[in-house]
């Protein structure tokens, strides 16, 4: 069977070259028709053309800044305001949406909705596919949502995009007070329901991550700062267990019982994971880890279906924890 054709809405050609161009108004390199014109080898009058279709049918906010000698967008703009989709790209967006349903009666149900509402607009009378059948039979369910504040999460966000240094207030795990951040964002992630920052720490002059929901009152510098070309978070995270990583190395090697092991072989739970099986239903896993106290927890969680072989820390921590439970 073929695949299905996409299908454009409301879109002028090229549409292509206009989002690259929105692209680079959006990162605020200040592009101009010449510098455009070379980019995309064409003339400088058709540039001209885009730029007006942009600004005067799809109501984005470009405007001429003769001091930059360049267009600069006045104001945010989230994203290019044309669409294309497949029906598989409409299922993907009902999977979507049906996985954002753990938001619910948080911060971030009113902005999803809008979102989702402004998609389904769109395709009003343009897209004759029906979903329908799909929509009872499909659902997902979350534990433990972050409670982050929604105007933190879009401040910090912003200033990811637009490589904007930032400052705020953060309060650590078990430890009184807040106190001053100043930060270069490189990255925003999703880690078990729990949204994270990772960035440059100007203070501590180090990378660090820090939870949104511990943040508070963050403020712009109005400084600029250019991410690391050769950062790249899956890198990154590579030996996290979660989302906290440092410059150390532990062998982890951990023994679940028979009913155990069934549940573990069923999840890839890290890319180093190595699993030894045994005759009688047990299994060892093997993994490198940079630190240790996320994987405490999801052991703890295990009870005494776990059982740690290695390293004599996590052993002796596991120990002291179980001891005093």
């Amino acid at each position: 069977m073929p695949p299905p054709k996409p299908i454009t809405l409301r879109s002028r050609p090229p549409l292509a070259r206009m989002m690259r161009i929105h692209e680079e108004l959006q990162e605020n390199r200040l592009p101009n028709a010449t510098k455009l014109a070379r980019l995309f080898k064409i003339s400088a009058k058709t540039i001209s053309r885009d730029i007006a279709f942009m600004r005067d049918q799809l109501n984005l906010p470009i405007k001429w800044d003769p001091v930059a000698n360049g267009y600069r967008y006045t104001e945010y703009v989230d994203g290019f305001p044309t669409l294309q989709v497949t029906e598989g790209e409409l299922f993907g967006l009902l999977v979507a949406q049906k996985s954002l349903e753990a938001y619910r009666g948080t911060p971030f149900q009113i902005p999803l909705e809008a979102a989702m509402q402004k998609l389904s607009a769109s395709l009003k009378d343009k897209v004759f596919i029906s979903l329908d059948h799909w929509d009872a039979s499909i659902s997902f369910k979350s534990a433990g949502i972050s409670n982050a504040k929604l105007e933190v999460f879009q401040f910090v966000t912003r200033a990811v995009a637009q490589q904007q240094e930032l400052e705020f207030q953060y309060k650590k795990t078990a430890e009184p007070g807040w106190k001053l951040r100043k930060v270069q964002p490189w990255h925003i992630c999703c880690v078990e329901n729990q949204w994270y920052l990772v960035c440059w720490d100007k203070i501590r002059k180090a990378i660090r991550t820090f939870a949104l929901v511990r943040m508070r009152q963050p403020a712009s510098t109005d400084v600029s700062f250019k991410r690391p070309a050769d950062f790249e978070i899956q890198q990154y995270l590579k030996n996290a267990f979660g989302v906290f990583t440092s410059e150390k190395k532990y062998q982890v090697h951990l023994e679940f019982d028979a009913w155990a092991a069934e549940l573990i072989q069923e999840k890839d739970w890290h890319p180093t994971q190595k699993i030894i099986p045994h005759e009688d239903g047990r299994i060892e896993l093997k993994i490198e880890l940079a630190e240790l106290f996320e994987i405490e927890r999801w052991i703890l969680s295990w009870g005494n279906h776990a059982k740690v072989l290695s390293p004599m820390m996590l052993k002796n921590n596991m120990r002291i924890q179980t001891s005093s439970a």
